[in-house]
């Protein structure tokens, strides 16, 4: 069973020192005044008794970081079993992410993969009267799941609506909007329907993908329509330098990718790496 506990008093009471820097730093570098939260889980494997079997077949852990990316600072965080999906009781931590911001910010904004592309999350950053959090618009794009529905709409669009977007020396990437607004209950209705921008990756000299394939196609969903798809797409694109780039940071070069045995100090000869 994948479940997420409680935190503990000491682990509650460090949240709030982090909160604490973090509103000190918005004190001390009041001009920042647009705040880019990325989210983002990674797992960390280890071979500890208690590690969960991961999705991607090795035990371990999978926490989740909010990173204000304009500031390179970590603004919220939830430590999780390996088995707990990526997706699941997301919107605590992006809450929490939100709440943490100092109040010198006045304009927010939201990246995140596919993992993040769930309802209660998506509604609740929609929402300009949010419980629980800060009013007014939050710009996001959110890498969207792939489904039947999506995935024929994005084959349907017209050869002559796809625009140059990027290319290297082995493929070159497309990207157009997509005709889909999809049904919504009759309390969201009065919202802007949610923005779909294809993205079309081909192998240059026709080559084949691994599995055969000659065209692979991806989505992001947003409510940000002023932008080109060029300019979301790459602003989107923009985490993989932020909050991915953290969590290498951490996991490789702080040691946070090794987790400490509990034996630790008094290993007793024989003792294994399942300590």
């Amino acid at each position: 069973m994948a479940y997420i506990p409680g935190e503990s008093l000491a682990l509650q009471a460090l949240a709030r020192v982090n909160q604490d820097v973090v509103q000190e730093l918005g004190h001390r570098c009041a001009e920042q005044k647009i705040a880019t939260l990325d989210v983002d889980a990674t797992i960390i494997e280890s071979w500890k008794r208690e590690a969960q079997l991961t999705y991607e077949g090795t035990s371990g852990y999978q926490p989740v970081l909010a990173l204000w990316a304009e500031m390179n600072v970590v603004v919220a965080d939830e430590f999780r079993d390996g088995n707990v999906p990526a997706h699941q009781q997301l919107l605590p931590v992006v809450k929490r992410a939100f709440q943490a911001l100092p109040a010198t910010v006045t304009e927010r904004y939201f990246r995140g993969d596919s993992a993040c592309d769930e309802e209660n999350l998506l509604s609740w950053l929609r929402d300009e009267t949010r419980a629980e959090g800060p009013q007014g618009v939050i710009g996001f794009a959110v890498s969207a799941r792939m489904n039947p529905g999506l995935r024929a709409d994005i084959v349907s669009i017209p050869e002559a609506q796809w625009q140059w977007y990027s290319e290297d020396s082995a493929v070159i990437k497309e990207c157009a909007e997509v005709d889909c607004v999809p049904e919504e209950s009759a309390e969201k209705q009065y919202r802007e329907p949610l923005r779909y921008v294809a993205i079309r990756i081909r192998k240059k000299q026709g080559e084949l993908f691994a599995d055969g394939s000659a065209v692979k196609h991806f989505a992001v969903v947003s409510n940000l329509w002023d932008w080109s798809p060029k300019k979301l797409l790459q602003w989107h694109r923009e985490k993989a330098g932020s909050i991915e780039a953290t969590h290498d940071v951490l996991k490789n070069e702080l040691a946070g990718g090794v987790m400490p045995c509990g034996r630790l100090g008094r290993t007793p000869p024989g003792c294994g790496w399942r300590c």
